[in-house]
């Protein structure tokens, strides 16, 4: 069990890595976290190692005598490229900390991707993120689990949501992507946080794909936040994907754009897994995106 076995958690201080530490702190898991910062708010306990996945001195650090790597660092298509692209943390930054690992000896390798919308050629994001989870995989540790979470919402932080739910509240009208029918399978972050905890327990290889109960299209998910915010109704422009690429491009030229051209890429399909897919490989139900809105607040 991870419990009795020291867990380096990378991205320890993004959206899943300070819910994940704070949840092995609390069941007395010895944990490290690879932070750009010493310390940056840890829970007490955690032994903080700085660094980043783009330094391998740092990652050969970190591993030393760690059972368990849970990989969590990673750029989201909602923010902009960093200096030197998304690559350099996505693609190289796995392929770096899998090979650290195994030369540490580490047995057990968990890594965070996504689902992948792309139904033909991958556009350059969704590209780089491939490239990363193949190196995750020839990495040569023992025993690999890549988990694939559809888009996760909960707590003020969830990007997806508070941009959406911005537009909700000022926008006289929110543009949507295509004809507001792809499916979305929003699942609540401190399930995926649950799902890691079991994958950092056991030994199980393989890739999981998981998504809520719900898979309401982009338009229903618009209502079910206009309904949070207390609108009666969403009033909504369906624009054609091409549209939003132009736009997107334009606005990366902003510091925090509010769409990315890599963003669009998530939508060109349905960002979806099976609706039973935590149940059938992680024994509970996971929360649905409506029900927590109805019953827990926009934001909880």
């Amino acid at each position: 069990m991870a419990a009795n076995r020291t867990v380096l958690v990378t991205g320890a201080s993004g959206y899943v890595g300070r819910r994940l530490v704070a949840r092995l702190a609390e069941r007395g898991t010895p944990v490290r976290a690879l932070v750009h910062r010493s310390r940056g708010g840890l829970p007490a306990g955690v032994e903080a190692v700085e660094g980043d996945v783009t330094d391998a001195a740092s990652l050969t650090r970190a591993c030393e005598g760690a059972d368990v790597v849970v990989n969590l660092a990673s750029i989201t298509a909602d923010r902009k490229p960093p200096a030197g692209g998304y690559d350099r943390v996505n693609a190289e930054g796995p392929a770096a900390l899998g090979t650290a690992a195994r030369a540490a000896g580490v047995r057990r390798f968990v890594h965070l991707a996504g689902i992948d919308t792309a139904t033909g050629e991958p556009g350059p994001y969704l590209a780089g993120r491939r490239r990363g989870d193949a190196a995750v995989l020839a990495s040569g540790v023992e025993s690999i689990a890549i988990l694939r979470p559809a888009i996760m919402f909960g707590g003020r932080d969830s990007a997806f949501v508070k941009v959406l739910a911005r537009l909700v509240k000022f926008a006289p009208a929110v543009p949507v992507p295509g004809d507001g029918t792809v499916r979305l399978q929003l699942i609540w972050v401190e399930d995926v946080v649950r799902c890691i905890l079991q994958l950092a327990d056991d030994m199980r290889p393989g890739q999981f794909p998981v998504g809520g109960p719900d898979q309401p299209t982009y338009d229903e998910v618009l209502d079910t936040i206009g309904e949070g915010l207390g609108k009666r109704q969403v009033r909504k422009v369906h624009l054609p994907l091409p549209v939003f690429s132009v736009q997107a491009r334009l606005l990366s030229v902003l510091p925090s754009p509010p769409l990315t051209p890599a963003a669009l890429e998530l939508f060109a399909s349905d960002n979806i897994t099976t609706p039973d897919a935590v149940e059938q490989q992680f024994n509970f139900r996971p929360r649905g995106f409506a029900e927590h809105v109805r019953h827990e607040g926009l934001f909880a």
